[in-house]
C-alpha cells in the first residue's frame, strides 16, 4: 500500500479541511454557472425562433405536444437558470433541469438519434447532458448551499 510521509499527509489534511470549508462557495459558482448556461441555452432557442426549434429538434424525436414543447422547454431553461443564479426554490429548478437531462442525454440522443456518449468523431454526443445531469443531482441533493435566497427566506434548513 502507498504510503505517504507524514509531511504529505499533513499537508493533504490541511488541504482537505480548508477546502470543505468552502464547501458553499463551491455550490454558489455550481449553481451560477449551470444557470447561466441554461440562461444561454433557452436565449439561443428563443433566438432560434419556436418553430425552427419544434421542427429541426422535436419534431425529428417524434416527441407529442411539440407546439408545447417548444415554448415550454426554452422557458423552463430560462426560469431554472435565473431560480438557481439566485437561489430560490433552487431544489426545483435542479429537480426539473435534471428530467430535462435524462430525456436529452437518454431518450434524445442515445436512442432516438444515436449519437452515442462522445457523439460522431467525438463531437456532439450526450457527455454535457451527463455533466449536466451530474450538476443537477448534486445540486438538488445537498441545496443550495448557504448563499442563496432560499437560506433568507428559510425555505431551506
Amino acid at each position: 500500500m502507498l504510503r505517504l510521509s507524514q509531511r504529505a499527509s499533513d499537508l493533504y489534511e490541511g488541504t482537505a479541511r480548508r477546502l470543505t470549508g468552502m464547501s458553499g462557495i463551491a455550490l454558489l459558482i455550481l449553481r451560477a454557472v449551470t444557470g447561466w448556461l441554461f440562461i444561454l441555452h433557452a436565449l439561443f432557442k428563443f433566438q432560434l425562433g419556436t418553430a425552427a426549434f419544434a421542427n429541426f429538434v422535436l419534431k425529428p424525436a417524434h416527441l407529442p405536444l411539440i407546439g408545447l414543447l417548444s415554448e415550454l422547454v426554452p422557458t423552463l431553461e430560462l426560469v431554472a437558470g435565473i431560480l438557481l443564479i439566485v437561489g430560490l426554490l433552487t431544489r426545483l429548478a435542479a429537480a426539473l433541469l435534471a428530467m430535462e437531462m435524462v430525456f436529452t442525454g437518454f431518450v434524445y440522443k442515445l436512442v432516438d438519434f444515436h449519437t452515442g456518449i462522445l457523439g460522431p468523431h467525438g463531437a456532439g454526443g450526450a457527455e454535457l447532458d451527463f455533466l449536466y445531469l451530474a450538476a443537477f443531482l448534486l445540486i438538488l441533493i445537498t441545496g443550495p448551499g448557504p448563499v442563496a435566497v432560499d437560506r433568507l427566506l428559510r425555505l431551506e434548513p
